[in-house]
């Protein structure tokens, strides 16, 4: 329904809008709302003009719409947005230049998805046993994964000119959230122990490899573990009482040193 007293009142209002991006809005938006009340108008027996100068008068002062339409859409929102968009890319484009200079932030990542590390824990340890490791799951908001393998290490380092050594049971485990915005996990908060088929049990490191964007790699180990043991449980739980399990199967029992 075009009717010229709809474009003048709408040219009156835009009169006082100074942001010109919202005036075409405002127009589609008004000749809307006017062609609406005219039509209704006109269903109750009124004529075409007479129903579009009554949906015209209903609208009330054009220029003071106009004047509360500016205050809601005042020119400087768009010039402050565009400050604020300016200073943003400056902080951003400041912080990356400090992140390769410091290797921090997202420069001190290893990547985004994270990969579990190789064996051993140490280069230039023997691995002694090689053998498998399943299960994991869900402790909190990250989700535990071993990388299928696990190692019998033989650990050695010198004291006072006298060498030693110790086996290790090492196993690399993933731990991956896909939630980019929670923190790298310190997995060393979990409450780590095992159990093997040798009656052996006790406490269970946790070793953090390295951060990704959304999770890290770390390892579990366990120091000395039982010799004739080929089978080990580790059952990591968080704070808030969640537990998970992992299970470590040897080719072989693990020897005495």
């Amino acid at each position: 329904m075009a009717m010229p007293q709809f474009d003048i009142f709408c040219a009156q209002v835009c009169s006082v809008i100074r942001w010109k991006a919202v005036r075409g809005p405002v127009i589609v938006e008004l000749k809307a709302h006017l062609e609406d009340h005219a039509a209704a108008l006109e269903a109750q027996g009124l004529a075409p003009d007479v129903a579009a100068r009554r949906a015209v008068e209903a609208m009330g002062d054009p220029y003071q719409l106009g004047a509360e339409l500016d205050r809601a859409h005042p020119p400087t929102l768009p010039r402050l947005s565009r400050v604020f968009l300016l200073l943003g890319l400056l902080a951003l484009l400041a912080g990356l230049v400090l992140g390769i200079n410091r290797g921090s932030g997202l420069f001190a990542l290893s990547g985004v998805f994270p990969r579990a590390p190789e064996l051993p824990y140490d280069e230039g340890d023997p691995v002694v046993l090689e053998g498998s490791a399943a299960g994991g799951g869900r402790l909190g908001d990250y989700t535990l994964a071993p990388s299928g393998r696990a190692g019998l290490v033989c650990v050695s380092w010198e004291l006072d000119g006298i060498v030693e050594e110790e086996y290790q049971l090492q196993v690399p485990v993933t731990a991956v959230s896909r939630c980019p915005w929670l923190p790298v996990p310190w997995l060393a908060n979990s409450e780590a122990v095992y159990t093997d088929n040798a009656g052996g049990s006790d406490g269970v490191y946790i070793t953090g490899e390295a951060d990704y964007l959304l999770g890290a790699s770390c390892w579990l180990r366990i120091v000395d573990p039982t010799p004739g043991a080929t089978e080990f449980t580790i059952t990591l739980s968080a704070p808030t009482g969640e537990t998970i399990s992992f299970t470590v199967t040897l080719p072989e029992e693990v020897p005495p040193l």
